[in-house]
């Protein structure tokens, strides 16, 4: 990997580290569009899945007592259904494929949820499902917060209870990708090194986002959500076509 790249990935690791303190999500939907830029699909996904880990790991560890284990188990057990499938989908279909259906899917959530759609009332099948369409994600694109997020959303959860939930969602369902692309041989020495790499980064943008973070309640942290969302969902698409 050149200079260059890892300049790239260093500066994606940073920004997504932040975001992910400070929303409680977003590692992910902010860093893939930027390394893939510079790093294939496939070394890309790896690096985000390692660096991740770390932030879903220490969030919901400082924040467990929020989290809805109900809904948590249903997220979890969804998002281990669909691991696999995501895994196929990652072997067969092309960079280009996977971008622009995930920059679809997450625009269109985020048109939902501008609408205060309110999905409280459906029963525990939706979560099943949605989770499984993040863990689908997971393995194939390591973005599998756009579902999660728009789950927790429509449920109206707290700010607290959101970032509580969806940390401790991506952090199980962090070890089981790995596991996943351990098992397919998708760790290479080269996704590794670049992980190792960023952790400065990943550092330096969680320490400045602590402070940050005490900011983003009510209706402030339901538009940041909605920014990132579209922010990801439109340079998702704009990368994959340019």
């Amino acid at each position: 990997m050149t200079t260059g790249q890892l300049i790239v990935v260093a500066i994606a690791i940073f920004a997504a580290s932040f975001v992910q303190v400070v929303a409680g999500f977003g590692f992910a939907l902010l860093c893939m569009p930027i390394m893939v830029i510079a790093v294939p699909v496939e070394t890309a996904v790896v690096v985000s899945t390692l660096v991740s880990m770390l932030s879903t790991i220490s969030q919901a560890v400082r924040l467990r007592d929020h989290a809805q284990i109900p809904l948590l188990r249903r997220l979890v057990m969804g998002a281990f259904l669909g691991m696999p499938l995501g895994l196929v989908i990652l072997n067969i279909v092309s960079d280009f494929a996977l971008q622009i259906a995930l920059g679809v899917s997450v625009l269109i959530a985020t048109a939902l949820l501008a609408r205060n759609v309110n999905l409280a009332h459906l029963g525990p099948r939706m979560d099943v499902g949605l989770g499984f369409l993040s863990g689908v994600l997971n393995t194939s694109l390591s973005t599998n917060g756009p579902p999660i997020v728009f789950d927790l959303q429509a449920r109206q959860l707290t700010a607290e209870q959101f970032r509580a939930t969806i940390s401790a969602t991506f952090s199980i369902s962090s070890v089981g990708g790995l596991a996943f692309f351990i098992a397919d041989g998708k760790i290479t020495r080269t996704g590794i090194d670049a992980a190792l790499i960023a952790l400065p980064a990943w550092a330096v943008g969680q320490s400045l986002g602590w402070p940050v973070r005490k900011h983003f309640h009510g209706d402030r942290f339901r538009r940041l959500v909605l920014v990132l969302l579209l922010a990801a969902g439109t340079s998702t698409i704009a990368f994959a076509v340019f």
